[in-house]
């Protein structure tokens, strides 16, 4: 007999954080050289790049989330 086991929300939750991240941290490196036309940001956030700073959080978050509630960790 086969044991069926349940697959964690938070692995789930770290694989989407994960693929926001990769993609917010590819728009903020094409960012620095051609920044958007219609600039919302305050000014001075423009100079601190926060899409960059926002995808390697999400990255490293993901990352984390989907390492620690992998499916077959035991």
């Amino acid at each position: 007999m086969s044991e069926k086991t349940e697959i964690s929300i938070w692995f789930f939750c770290g694989i989407l954080m994960l693929a926001y991240g990769v993609v917010l941290i590819a728009t903020g490196i094409m960012e620095f050289n051609h920044p958007p036309a219609n600039e919302v940001l305050l000014p001075f956030l423009k100079e601190l790049h926060p899409t960059l700073w926002w995808g390697v959080f999400l990255t490293a978050v993901g990352g984390f989330y989907s390492v620690v509630f992998r499916p077959g960790k035991q």
